[in-house]
């Protein structure tokens, strides 16, 4: 292996871990995702100091933190429910390994409440069409049943202490999916956003071997070409959103299409989180629950606040590593309430492998015995509640506009 740095790994693990901000509410699986973002976070410090740039790769995690169930994400030692930086926007370096797909929700008005038979009947005739219809010559392959896409329908109650709520509709919908035809070469511009399904990708970027694994990145003129086909990727996205209200529901009036997992600027992504950077407060973020549960619809504030800042005890750290303006100006809310393990108890311990894979023993509440596992995706799960609006209102983080009640959830 080719010698990259002087500190034992871990040391590169420590310093990893002094370069997580979390907001998480205090669970297990906020805590799996900060321990394996320690090896995502080493891995790009290692490739700062292999350029000679300062180690400063920063994992800012939202209240949802929460895993991955992408296995080659988690391989990555990539968490989920927050952002990751490694500079200010200026220098040419992408780490792919973040796996960006320009996922986002969208919040279309309705003017009743659809019958859901109707309902699902326009969906099976949209799939019937899977690459007949097509986005900018992309045929378009409908994925509302693959993994947490969805289509829900909502009546909608706007909260009188935020003035522009009054204009709300009385019903909504949101729908939620990515632009999944992206993810590979297969496409007009022949460059994929996923660097494990995409030669082109995988021909531009370069690769550090480093003791936690190797980890791909672009440097120069092929950074800039994969952001220039990331904000092509989430154009269609967005496009892609709008086409698929309007097949399920005629005509709407849009409410909001924002992305939450997807290239921020050239050091930034936003991975399962909603990152905003509008001045005046007008823009509009959904914060999806369970099916059970409320959605609300929020408004971000500028964070985090200096009195958030003494409460989540960031000050000594950002200050130490020159990270004020990164924490100060995060502007990050959460998208969703995120996976939970309410049977994990703690996490004792982390075994490597000679191949470099991690393997997390957890206890389990039943306090017999334990469970070993390289990554979360086959862990028996539920979703967190309305703790994490609590979290984020508590914060400061944001405001609710309105509260979306569900009338029904859909997935076909």
């Amino acid at each position: 292996m080719q010698e990259i740095q002087k500190m034992s790994r871990g040391k590169v693990l420590a310093r990893a871990k002094k370069f997580i901000y979390s907001t998480a509410l205090p669970d297990s699986a906020s805590k799996l995702s900060r321990l394996n973002f320690q090896y995502g976070l080493a891995k790009m410090h290692l490739v700062q100091e292999h350029l000679g740039l300062e180690p400063t790769a920063t994992f800012i995690a939202a209240p949802d933190c929460t895993i991955t169930r992408n296995l080659q994400r988690w391989r990555n030692g990539i968490g989920y429910g927050g952002k990751v930086t490694w500079g200010d926007g200026m220098e040419p370096l992408m780490f792919v390994d973040t796996m960006p797909n320009a996922c986002g929700m969208l919040v279309g008005s309705l003017d009743a409440i659809p019958d859901p038979i109707e309902l699902i009947q326009r969906v099976h005739e949209m799939n019937a069409q899977s690459g007949h219809t097509r986005i900018e010559g992309i045929p378009i392959h409908w994925n509302f049943g693959s993994g947490n896409h969805f289509i829900n329908v909502f009546e909608v109650f706007p909260n009188p202490a935020v003035a522009d709520s009054a204009d709300l509709p009385q019903y909504s919908f949101i729908t939620h999916s990515s632009p999944s035809e992206l993810k590979s070469d297969n496409n007009p511009r022949e460059l994929g956003l996923y660097y494990h399904l995409s030669e082109n990708l995988q021909k531009m970027s370069e690769t550090l071997e480093t003791p936690f694994g190797d980890i791909h990145y672009l440097l120069d003129n092929a950074a800039y070409k994969y952001l220039e086909f990331f904000h092509w990727a989430d154009r269609i996205g967005a496009e892609r959103r709008i086409l698929a209200g309007k097949l399920l529901f005629d005509d709407f009036e849009l409410i909001t299409n924002q992305c939450h997992q997807g290239i921020i600027h050239m050091n930034e992504v936003a991975l399962g989180t909603h990152v905003f950077q509008n001045k005046n407060g007008t823009d509009l973020f959904p914060l999806t629950l369970r099916a059970d549960l409320p959605c609300y619809l929020m408004k971000g504030f500028p964070n985090f606040t200096p009195d958030a800042i003494e409460t989540l005890n960031f000050a000594e750290r950002m200050k130490t590593f020159g990270l004020e303006e990164r924490i100060h100006n995060a502007n990050i809310l959460p998208h969703g309430g995120g996976y939970q393990f309410n049977h994990i108890i703690s996490i004792p311990e982390i075994f490597e492998t000679v191949e470099k894979r991690r393997y997390f023993r957890v206890d389990l509440g039943t306090g017999i015995g334990s469970k070993i596992f390289e990554t979360p995706r086959e862990l028996q799960f539920s979703y967190r509640g309305r703790q994490v609006l609590i979290q984020t209102v508590e914060l400061g983080l944001g405001e609710i506009v309105a509260r979306m009640v569900p009338r029904f959830a859909l997935k076909v």
